[in-house]
């Protein structure tokens, strides 16, 4: 991991890595997320690809509307590591944004990756519903019920 910076500031020890910045913008989140993007830049400026920082920066630019910026940091995210976490949140934004078709499609990657989604499930289901092909969205939601009834048998067994 390159290192961006060492030494003391204001009397308190910098950030020197990238995953210390991550880190950093992580628990900033809650309380000031624009010092959270500015720690997520931080860590991106020193490892251009680390693909959960581009996500919850992203996150975050999509929280404040700015969908065209978030949507750029969800493909880097993907670029780095194709997660089903990072298409999904790619097809909401690409969803917010109007582009229907490659929602279904950004949420249809989310699936191949990990089947048991449920949320990109339903999200297809409800998209394709709206579409007016509801035949289409049957599967989706029998897919998702299918998983959220195993996730309750789960529970059940481990509680």
């Amino acid at each position: 991991m390159r290192v961006l910076a060492l030494g003391k500031r204001r009397g308190c020890l910098r950030a020197t890595s990238a995953s210390v910045w991550l880190a950093r913008g992580v628990a900033l989140e809650g309380r000031s997320p624009e010092q959270a993007m500015a720690a997520y830049r931080r860590a991106l400026a020193g490892q251009p690809g680390l693909a959960d920082a581009h996500n919850n920066l992203g996150r975050l630019l999509h929280e404040r509307g700015e969908l065209a910026a978030a949507e750029h940091h969800y493909r880097q995210a993907l670029a780095a590591e194709a997660t089903a976490l990072h298409w999904f949140n790619l097809g909401v934004v690409l969803e917010d944004s109007g582009h229907v078709d490659a929602a279904i499609d950004a949420y249809g990657q989310a699936i191949d990756v990990q089947a048991e989604f449920v949320e990109a499930h339903l999200n297809v289901a409800r998209l394709l519903d709206q579409r007016g092909r509801s035949r289409d969205a049957t599967g989706d939601l029998q897919a998702a019920v299918r998983h959220l009834t195993a996730v309750r048998r789960l529970r059940r067994t481990h509680a």
